[in-house]
Parts: structure tokens; C-alpha cells; sequence
């Protein structure tokens, strides 16, 4: 539900994002997902490049996504992100997309994120400043 999210990153849906019939390519909803992803860390002071570059890289364990109705070419979008749970290796965002200033839901889904060590290729608890932006 709209109400729901305080952070809300919006996209205008590009020529070439759009198959043969004028709606967005179901592919490009997690790119546009990735991208609010990115913004949501650049609004709380933190773009993500750096966090990565610190103590608090993260990797995708899992996304799953429901296709509640078409976006098409020159739509506005509002992606919303918010934060679902949180442990201590992983946590769960949730996205939800909507043309703006309307409330019908077009698309939502939950990504779960694992806090990443890359030099031992392996889970790591999520840092404390991944903790912090997320829970502020």
C-alpha cells in the first residue's frame, strides 16, 4: 500500500524499455527496483558504491515479484522501498511501483539482501552502518 513507504524514487519510462505492444518489458521492473535501491541509500547520505567499498557489501539471496498491471512508454513511475526485516546476515526490502500520483498497485516485490564478505566469498553479518541507514 502506498501509505506504507516514506522514500519514494521516481523513474520516467524510456522508448526503449517498452516491447511491441507499448508496455514495459517485465525485465525492466527490477532494474527499475535496483535503481530506487541506489537512491534510497543516496537519500540517507550513503550512496551504495561506498557502503560496498566499506564494511557493508550485501548480495541478492532472493527476489520475488507479483505483476499487478502494465506500465507503458512515457509513465511517470513512484518506486517505493522499504524495509520489511531486518536479522543479522540478511534483511528484506520491499518495493512497490505506481504511476504518480495514483494508487493502483503496478507491480511489487521483496528482495532479501545477505551481508557479503568478498574476499572469503562468504555471508558476513550485515555491518553497523547498513543496520543504522536501514532502521533510521
Amino acid at each position: 500500500m502506498r501509505n506504507d513507504f516514506d522514500f519514494f524514487h521516481q523513474i520516467r519510462v524510456r522508448f526503449g524499455e517498452v516491447d511491441q505492444q507499448g508496455i514495459v518489458y517485465n525485465g525492466n521492473y527490477s532494474i527499475y527496483t535496483d535503481v530506487a535501491f541506489e537512491e534510497y541509500f543516496r537519500a540517507k547520505g550513503h550512496p551504495y558504491k561506498y557502503l560496498a567499498e566499506g564494511e557493508s557489501e550485501i548480495c541478492h539471496r532472493k527476489y520475488t515479484a507479483t505483476y499487478s498491471s502494465s506500465a507503458v512508454y512515457d509513465d511517470l513511475l513512484d518506486v517505493g522501498v522499504r524495509l520489511k526485516e531486518i536479522g543479522t546476515r540478511s534483511f528484506t526490502l520491499i518495493f512497490e511501483i505506481y504511476r504518480a500520483g495514483e494508487n493502483e498497485l503496478l507491480f511489487d516485490a521483496q528482495s532479501v539482501y545477505v551481508g557479503y564478505d568478498s574476499t572469503n566469498r562468504c555471508s558476513q553479518p550485515i555491518s553497523p552502518l547498513m543496520r543504522k541507514l536501514l532502521t533510521e
